[in-house]
């Protein structure tokens, strides 16, 4: 079954490779959180001040969302354009 690929089949074949691209993307990113979260929850069952917590989980929040921005950000910008724009 090694038939000749065409435009059309080339377009769906790039589709198909970008989307699980991004289902392993979002995968690896849950692990992180899953992880995260494991561990925090840990901390607290041993007693750490809840305060602690909620502040270790809304930094690892805010590092996830500049991470998400330079992911971004290297997707939508071409490499030679990004040292213009200041990345």
């Amino acid at each position: 079954m090694n038939r000749p690929l065409t435009p059309s089949s080339d377009v769906l074949l790039a589709r198909v490779s970008r989307e699980l691209e991004e289902i392993s993307d979002l995968q690896h990113r849950l692990a992180r959180r899953r992880a995260l979260l494991q561990d925090q929850a840990t901390r607290l069952r041993l007693g750490a001040s809840p305060l602690e917590v909620g502040c270790a989980l809304q930094a690892s929040r805010m590092e996830e969302d500049d991470r998400g921005f330079t992911r971004d950000a290297d997707r939508t910008f071409p490499e030679d354009g990004r040292e213009r724009l200041g990345f």
